[in-house]
């Protein structure tokens, strides 16, 4: 068993959406990310997507994305980013996933000997930024990743790996942590899968790789070439 992840799939099978109007390296992103996947990974392995799953503007529209999703090989673990505004509650949510579908938002889920925890997250608050609503945005990221954290606890038994699904860079552009990292210390947690850069030369200022014991990836798909990225060996 593999273990792989990748982010901001920007799935829009019911309304299509040319993405290549952002970027040329987007034309044909869905076709790009089903070649590759298909190429790597196998049934039994396990593939984490922390958020921007989809662009659909409703539980309606969102059915052919998952049937897509579902139809590729691996389990699938699901986590909400900023632009899945379908995702109301992972309580609601559940019901809808195919088979090959797991999802977690403040809570956890242990599968393929690992646990893994999520929550769309939010981004990192300037050190002088006062405004109530970014300071409340930040406010419950954090309540929900605690409450995710605290679920994960009793489901390492057997201190199996942690994988947090956190959809945005937990370190600002200058490289200063968010709140969000102390309690990955503190949780011990293995490994922070984030997305949502998409300009290139936000990659190379992205915090990636172990930083005190917590390895951080980001893996927004055209970061990785629209391409999943390995993070274990089978």
């Amino acid at each position: 068993m593999t273990i792989w992840a990748i982010a901001d799939l920007h799935l829009s099978f019911a309304r299509p959406d040319r993405r290549e109007r952002y970027a040329e390296r987007w034309r044909d992103h869905v076709a790009k990310i089903e070649r590759e996947w298909r190429s790597v990974i196998r049934p039994a392995d396990l593939v984490l997507l922390p958020g921007d799953l989809s662009m659909a503007r409703n539980h309606r529209d969102l059915q052919p994305d998952l049937n897509w999703l579902d139809r590729l090989p691996g389990t699938k673990v699901l986590a909400p980013g900023n632009h899945d505004t379908w995702w109301n509650d992972v309580e609601k949510i559940r019901p809808m996933l195919r088979k090959s579908l797991l999802a977690v938002d403040g809570d956890a889920v242990k599968t393929h000997g690992v646990v893994i925890c999520g929550a769309r997250g939010a981004p990192v608050p300037l050190e002088d930024d006062e405004d109530p609503k970014v300071i409340a945005a930040s406010e419950e990221a954090m309540a929900t990743l605690d409450r995710a954290l605290e679920q994960a606890a009793p489901l390492r038994d057997q201190g199996e790996p942690l994988y947090v699904l956190w959809h945005y860079p937990p370190f600002d552009q200058h490289r200063r942590p968010g709140p969000c990292v102390a309690r990955f210390e503190q949780a011990e947690v293995t490994t922070c899968l984030y997305g949502h850069l998409h300009i290139q030369g936000q990659w190379s200022l992205a915090v990636q790789g172990d930083v005190r014991g917590v390895r951080y990836q980001c893996v927004a798909a055209d970061a990785i070439g629209f391409r999943p990225l390995q993070l274990t060996r089978p």
